[in-house]
């Protein structure tokens, strides 16, 4: 390899391929000098691995879709035009590509694509809080008493497993690994999920408590700024000396590796596709999700929800959890309703609500990865933590109703244009076999290549399965 005159100057510093420049390489060796020397970082930080289990082979990666709120089962993949019609709402069922399987009008472009995906209509959960319901959904287990104890999916993936490819975690979260929840539980900082905060073109990465903002690396400076980063994590107060370690490690290939940076570099995407997915924070969170599982992540989690209307003024961390209006804030947050509750104010947003902006993102997903020849092994999931109530409230809402909802999964072996079992006429519970979180977990499992009785949690004084559900009938082929 060619020497770089500077030992830290990123944009001089040569690859071994013919001595060519690359923006966003240094050498390994070089970066270690820089945080020994400079900002006391110890090697063994570097080369201690943190992982308590061993590596596996498993090669599916799957994209979770938490839709954060919980979305009506009615107003998606499971209508009821025969019920009153206070139950069925306002919209009508719309036939799909799959002969006798119906699903809600306002997702036309899903609706063309049904025979790539499995809807399973008999879910039921447990809980209709948000936090219990979500940590029930995230990790497969109801949460005890005292909070959430076991992981959520992506968590224990990177446990087991590690990373695919060096500079490119196991595990992200956009913006959060799954909202209500403590993902890592009892593994602790050390296997908390990289998030990705803010929009995507312009990201802030979060490893724990420290942050690598938008991972731009062009410069000396910004270089000494990261490495900087990294000799504070020991001062971080919930940092246990293996966190410290692990994010060092993984953050360092990130400096060294450029693979992150080009996986997050969405401008590579030609526009019509970006437009495709949505130009818009969320429409391109699901582009980057794709982008980050061919680039070697394991496991994605996606809080897919556009913000506005009566839920905040953010642009990051919206909500399928429509009490109120459930029909105009599904559909587009840029006009006030004219019948706005008393006290409430509605904030405005220009793009898509959340219906038309799943039904966008989540059919150019399918097509994208069956185009690219990646649905073979990458798993789809988008569900909520609960359903909504099946009687339409008089604020013209739906309510928590964890007796009935549905789930939509796709790729690695699913069987595609599948329905699996159906809620009874009115969506008030299963009219067959339910199929609770613990189910749903044991099938992603499955469909991981990882099976859910036979592996075991890592660091508990007794082999516990990581699932304690049924691998769904009928799901897989």
């Amino acid at each position: 390899m060619t020497e770089s005159p500077s030992v830290c100057g990123v944009e001089t510093c040569a690859v071994a391929s013919g001595g060519t420049k690359n923006p966003f390489l240094i050498d390994r060796r070089q970066a270690l000098q820089v945080g020994v020397g400079f900002f006391g970082l110890s090697l063994p930080e570097f080369l201690q691995a943190a992982q308590s289990s061993p590596r596996g082979q498993a090669d599916v990666s799957c994209i979770f879709l938490f839709l954060a709120g919980g979305p009506s089962h009615f107003e998606t993949f499971d209508p009821k035009p025969d019920a009153p019609a206070e139950i069925r709402g306002l919209w009508n069922p719309t036939a799909t590509n799959v002969p006798g399987t119906f699903i809600c009008e306002k997702l036309p472009l899903m609706a063309q694509r049904m025979d790539k995906v499995a809807v399973i209509r008999s879910w039921q959960g447990k809980s209709g809080g948000h936090d219990t319901g979500s940590q029930h959904v995230a990790s497969g287990f109801y949460p005890p008493p005292g909070g959430q104890y076991f992981p959520n999916f992506g968590c224990l993936i990177s446990s087991l497993y590690g990373n695919k490819v060096s500079g490119m975690p196991a595990h992200f979260g956009l913006p959060v690994a799954c909202r209500y929840t403590n993902p890592s539980s009892y593994l602790g900082t050390a296997f908390d999920a990289f998030n990705i905060k803010g929009d995507p073109a312009n990201p802030e990465i979060k490893l724990g408590e420290m942050k690598l903002d938008g991972l731009r690396f062009e410069n000396r400076q910004s270089m000494l700024t990261q490495l900087d980063n990294l000799s504070r994590l020991g001062d971080v107060k919930n940092s246990s000396f293996e966190a410290h370690d692990k994010f060092s490690k993984e953050a360092l290939d990130l400096l060294t590796s450029g693979a992150m940076q080009k996986a997050m570099n969405l401008d590579e995407e030609p526009l019509e596709l970006r437009e495709r997915y949505g130009n818009n924070i969320y429409g391109q969170r699901v582009l980057l999700a794709r982008r980050l599982v061919e680039a070697g992540a394991r496991f994605v989690t996606i809080n897919q929800a556009v913000q506005g209307g009566l839920y905040g003024a953010g642009t990051t961390n919206g909500t399928w959890d429509d009490h109120h209006l459930l029909f105009d804030s599904m559909m587009s947050f840029a006009h006030t309703p004219a019948n706005l509750p008393n006290g409430y104010k509605w904030h405005h947003y220009d793009g898509p609500g959340n219906l038309p902006q799943f039904d966008m993102s989540l059919s150019t997903l399918l097509d994208d990865l069956d185009e690219k020849g990646m649905l073979d092994r990458t798993l789809v999931v988008a569900m909520g933590e609960f359903g909504r109530t099946p009687r339409v409230n008089k604020f013209a809402g739906r309510d928590h109703y964890p007796n009935a909802g549905n789930v939509l999964m796709a790729g690695a072996n699913i069987a595609r244009g599948a329905v699996i079992g159906a809620t009874d006429r009115n969506g008030t519970a299963p009219s067959t076999v339910p199929y609770g979180p613990e189910d749903i977990a044991a099938s992603i499992y499955h469909a991981l290549g990882i099976d859910p009785y036979l592996t075991y949690f890592p660091r508990l004084p007794r082999p516990t399965p990581i699932a304690d559900g049924k691998i769904i009938d009928g799901l897989f082929t």
